[in-house]
């Protein structure tokens, strides 16, 4: 259990590095080290530092599953952690824009190829029935970097926060692959520690019936995600026409209640595993699902009094809200666990790295799609409503139709019951 803390502890503060960008880009235009007018710098930044190095990073991240399965995947984890502790430095230590977009690239890459090493990593080494825990903690704390990377960006200098940043990436690199090595060495097969590769073996791991189901599965899941995430203070304003103080609150209370849904759906599932329910993973996972859609649905069409902002009014919708997110969130874990339990060990980072490229696809499309929605429903309702109400109703519309592509993975999950027995690969534990 210890490593997993330890685990937990790199992946907080490489993602407390990545959220951090938002508090401070612009200070960096400030200090000159971003050209461009004040309306112009954000594009800049935004294309340099983000979304380059993401398409970078994201084509490297299957070569970097790859380098996992067949080399080691504590190797490519310390090699990584190197590359995002580097970059963290050039960007502290940037005095342009080459300078800052090399050290974004690299941290980007080393983000990115970390995943599947990392994912591989929890599965190889965690139980069967703490499983579901272990994917719970690496979750938990990438949604925590999200309020601290923006704490650190308000509380200390760009600078010197990027700089501790990379500091603290390359310090817990190491802790975490002094035990990972001593771990690997006890497991009853040194194939999932490198070992012999088969690409056609590969091939055919990435294209079975469940291994799929679960690629779909990821791609539809992220793309509400990605909106909400991105978009869901916009749509209090408008649809609730509460101020972006009230709006940001309320996201910030659900980020709390996404990690204790992280935490709950693994514990739970874990539960049901140790007891020998062997689809414990799967009606957890449906369960909360199942629920999450009903009440974000409620939230969505709840009918809020526009531009109140009393307690007593914001408390219900509120509430749902973060039922909403929590119940939702039980399945995180466990698509993860569910995943590492279909796939042969030697070749579990190559399979995360093709996850991890459908996962930030539908992240991505998320936030496009709810755009177009708003502009298609706003367009069809305005001959008829003030713009205002138009605007809300057209809100209320969009994500209700994005809520409801969450009936696609639960679909997936339903069918799951079948194709998870048929090729769940059982584990030697001698």
């Amino acid at each position: 259990m210890k490593h997993l803390v330890l685990i937990g502890l790199l992946v907080l503060f490489y993602f407390t590095a990545n959220y951090m960008y938002a508090a401070v880009v612009k200070s960096m235009w400030q200090e000159g080290v971003i050209p461009g007018a004040e309306h112009e710098y954000e594009a800049i930044a935004g294309l340099w530092f983000v979304t380059i190095p993401s398409i970078i990073a994201i084509i490297l991240s299957i070569p970097m599953g790859v380098l996992a399965d067949k080399l080691g995947k504590t190797k490519i984890l310390v090699v990584t952690g190197l590359l995002m502790s580097i970059g963290l430095f050039l960007v502290g230590a940037s005095q342009g824009l080459a300078m800052l977009s090399l050290g974004f690239a690299l941290f980007a890459i080393g983000m990115q190829g970390i995943y599947p090493a990392v994912m591989g990593i929890i599965a190889d080494t965690t139980p069967e029935e703490r499983r579901g825990t272990g994917y719970a903690i690496y979750y938990a704390c990438t949604v925590i970097g999200y309020p601290l990377g923006l704490i650190v960006g308000l509380l200390l200098a760009w600078r010197t926060g990027y700089t501790g940043l990379g500091a603290l990436v390359l310090v817990f690199t190491f802790l975490v692959f002094t035990p990972l090595e001593k771990i690997y060495k006890t497991l009853p097969s040194k194939r999932v520690e490198g070992g012999e590769y088969k690409a056609k073996v590969a091939l055919k791991t990435i294209t079975t019936p469940a291994i799929v189901a679960l690629f779909v599965l990821i791609f539809f899941w992220g793309i509400p995600w990605g909106a909400i995430t991105r978009y869901a203070v916009n749509f209090l304003m408008d649809a609730w026409g509460v101020s972006k103080g009230t709006a940001t609150i309320i996201l910030t209370l659900s980020s709390i209640s996404i990690i204790i849904g992280h935490i709950m759906g693994g514990i739970l599932a874990d539960r049901r595993v140790k007891k020998g329910d062997i689809l414990g993973r799967v009606k957890i996972s449906i369960l909360g699902v199942t629920i999450g859609i009903l009440v974000m649905l409620s939230f969505v069409l709840y009918p809020y009094p526009f531009g109140r902002e009393e307690l007593a009014v914001l408390l219900p919708p509120a509430i749902l809200a973060l039922a909403g997110m929590m119940f939702t969130t039980l399945a995180y874990p466990n698509i993860s666990s569910v995943l590492s339990e279909v796939t042969r060990p030697e070749y579990r980072s190559t399979v995360f790295a093709v996850f991890n490229i459908l996962n930030n696809l539908g992240w991505g499309l998320g936030p496009t799609l709810y755009g177009l929605l708003k502009d298609y429903y706003y367009t069809s309702l305005s001959p008829g409503l003030a713009h205002q109400e138009a605007i809300a109703t057209a809100s209320k519309y969009s994500i209700t139709t994005i809520v409801l592509l969450w009936l696609i993975p639960l679909v997936i999950w339903i069918l799951l019951l079948k194709l998870y027995l048929k090729s769940r690969i059982v584990e030697s534990k001698g």
